[in-house]
């Protein structure tokens, strides 16, 4: 088919439009580089992100919280052994001005980042302490016309355990042995030697009992109950006086760190929390009088800790003593005023 002369224009103009998208498309886009692509669980891995902005005044904040909820590729070849989802853990001050609470950079902090053009190039220090090959997203843009920015490829980074990271009876399974049996003795029949003297003795017991209680006045004592963060705060400060992770004792220091956050969330918030795994406290927390916006420094606390406790991973020592502050802004944080505590306040 032959094409006339106003056809040809028609296509020439459609296809000078979709060019002139593809430019403006491609002057906005974020992206994120890490400049290591493998990693042992708990190091500090440095990502570089790149924005380009045809607009700067078009600009609202930059969203970095897709980076709360990580993606494992690895995870549905061992869905056992291997974490599905995870969080990156900001290391430290960066220049995107985010931390593990805020996981938003505002246009304001960015004032001056354009000085010598639309591009600009930050960096963050992060870590992950779950093994796998995790994708970390570009982040999202939110801008004033509401123009869409292009999702590019996401970093994709191996996180594989140290050497001497896991214990080497964890990665071993044993023989199955075959149950040997022995023959009876006198220990199969003791039960019911104890229930016949238990019988002997009831009559005689209840006598005392009750000729006691009919002798003697009983006092009756008021059980003294002592807050839940009082408890959790005189067991932090004892655990802090041990210094164990100064003696190298991190292992120790951090089981006992997370037993005390794990009682006092028992104490505070009627949950089973010493029998729950951390996604479980997470979820039964959403049902008390529980605010939040402190689940972030509960769930960095609670999974470092047990990492560590179950040698998954050796974080920096400054973490220890960030994790006593953390745990103790947390209990005073979350603590439920009693009536003796609101009396003090008001004097």
């Amino acid at each position: 088919m032959l094409l006339d002369s106003s056809m040809i224009k028609e296509i020439k103009y459609i296809l000078l439009l979709l060019l002139i998208g593809n430019i403006a498309f491609s002057q906005n886009s974020i992206s994120v580089t890490a400049q290591q692509d493998t990693i042992l669980i708990g190091d500090h891995l440095i990502i570089d992100v790149v924005l380009r902005t045809d607009n700067v005044n078009d600009l609202v904040s930059i969203d970095f919280t897709g980076w709360r909820d990580l993606i494992n590729l690895a995870y549905p070849g061992d869905t056992i052994n291997l974490e599905k989802n995870t969080t990156a853990v900001i290391i430290g001050n960066n220049e995107w001005g985010i931390s593990d609470q805020y996981f938003s950079t505002p246009v304001e902090a960015m004032e001056g980042w354009f000085k010598n053009g639309n591009t600009i190039t930050k960096q963050i220090k992060i870590s992950i302490y779950d093994y796998g090959i995790w994708m970390i997203p570009s982040p999202k843009i939110t801008n004033k016309s509401g123009k869409r920015y292009p999702e590019l490829e996401p970093a994709r980074i191996w996180v594989i355990p140290a050497n001497m990271g896991m214990a080497q009876d964890s990665m071993e399974l044993m023989p199955i042995k075959y149950i040997i049996a022995e023959g009876e003795s006198w220990e199969d029949y003791k039960i019911w030697f104890y229930l016949l003297g238990f019988a002997l003795l009831a009559p005689l017991l209840v006598k005392l009992f009750w000729g006691r209680k009919k002798d003697e006045e009983i006092a009756v004592e008021k059980e003294i109950i002592i807050p839940a963060h009082k408890k959790a705060l005189t067991a932090l400060q004892s655990l802090k006086s041990e210094e164990l992770w100064q003696s190298g004792n991190i292992k120790k220091y951090q089981s006992e760190l997370t037993d005390i956050v794990r009682r006092y969330l028992e104490d505070r918030f009627d949950i089973n929390a010493l029998e729950m795994t951390t996604d479980e406290i997470s979820r039964a927390l959403r049902n008390k009088d529980f605010d939040t916006k402190h689940s972030v420094t509960l769930q960095r606390i609670l999974t470092i800790a047990d990492l560590v406790k179950f040698a998954k991973a050796t974080p920096p020592l400054e973490i220890n003593a960030e994790f006593m502050d953390e745990a103790v802004a947390f209990v005073e944080s979350t603590k439920k005023e009693d009536v003796e505590d609101l009396k003090t306040e008001m004097n």
